[in-house]
This record gives C-alpha cells, structure tokens and sequence, in this order.
C-alpha cells in the first residue's frame, strides 16, 4: 500500500513526463551474421594423389580443400566451424621437421581414438622469416600427402573466433578397419621439410 506521501513524492519527481507514443522505444535491429567472404572460382584445382584427389581452393588468407566427391553441405559445415573440435595441436615456434612430426603422431593418435574433427593452430607466420607463414603452406601440401591422404576428408581456414588464418579444421574419415592397412611410418624424405 503506498501513502499518500509516496503518491504525492511520485508525481512531483515525474512532473510533466508524457507517455511515449508507438509500442516504446526504436531497437535498431541486430547486425546481420558476418559470414567469410566466399572463396573465389577460379583459384579451385584439382590435385591427384594417388589413389585420392584433393580439390583445393586458396586465396592469400583462406585455404581449404576436401577429397573429391564430399557432400557440399559437410564441407560447408565445416566452413562454418559447426563441428565440435575434439582435440587440437598447436605449432608455434616449431621448424618445419617438429611440425611434421608432432602433426604426423596428433593425426594418427587422433584417427586411431575415432575422432572427426581437429584443429592445428599454425599462426599467421608474421614472425617467421620474410612475415610468410610457412607452416601453413606446409601443412595443406601434408595433408594432401600420404599417410594423412587416407584419413583427411577435409580442411579448411578456421572462423575467426577459433584463430582465422592461423588456425585451420582437419576433418576425418571414420575408422574403418576393412579399407586397408595405413603405412603411417612413411614419412616424406627429411629434405622435403628442412
């Protein structure tokens, strides 16, 4: 119950306030959902390996690429970083030869535990020699390359909010034990990663 003393305190403090006019105040509306600039056409290629090809697309920023023949709505939920990462490894301040092989053991140890989805934080390579990133370059021609071809499915530049351009999603293939025996001790010769 309020008093008349409470009343008459209200309406001297309100004065001469007027309700608004409309349904209350204007709520600007929300910004629309930044999304990644789309990659363009014509930096797509097709690179066979052996038994696998890759389809690769790349600009200065982004770069990703999937086997031939994946669901378009996968690679696009990938993109869009809608899969959970299960594990990741980060890179920073390794040479090209402990980067290979921390990513060679993380890989296998990820596809043997029945993981799909990792992340491998390389950095943008701004302090690298130059400010070019070359783990970045050298993680997508790994990737490509046996023994990680017959596991990867897909990759591509992580969303911003998971480290952009120096960060990148590996998506892998179910374990499947009748598609064949994986040789994961074959390793590119030491000078291709020197």
């Amino acid at each position: 119950m309020q008093s008349e003393t409470d009343k008459a305190l209200f309406e001297s403090a309100v004065g001469s306030v007027r309700p608004l006019r409309g349904k209350g105040r204007a709520v600007p509306p929300p910004p629309p959902h930044r999304r990644r600039p789309p990659v363009p056409d014509n930096t797509a290629q097709t690179m066979p390996v052996d038994d696998t090809a890759f389809t690769l697309r790349h600009t200065d920023e982004y770069f990703e690429g999937c086997v031939l023949g994946l669901d378009p709505a996968v690679m696009a939920r990938l993109r869009s970083g809608r899969y959970s990462r299960e594990k990741h490894l980060d890179l920073h301040g390794m040479n090209a030869r402990q980067a290979c092989d921390a990513l060679h053991a993380f890989i296998r140890d990820a596809y043997m535990r029945s993981l799909r989805c990792v992340m491998v934080v390389t950095g943008r390579g701004r302090n690298s020699p130059d400010g070019v990133g070359v783990l970045r370059g050298l993680l997508q021609d790994m990737l490509c390359r046996a023994p990680f071809k017959r596991v990867v499915l897909a990759f591509c530049t992580a969303e911003a909010r998971d480290g952009g351009a120096g960060a990148v999603y590996v998506l892998l293939r179910r374990q499947k034990k009748h598609r064949g025996k994986i040789i994961w001790d074959r390793l590119p010769p030491d000078d291709d990663y020197s």
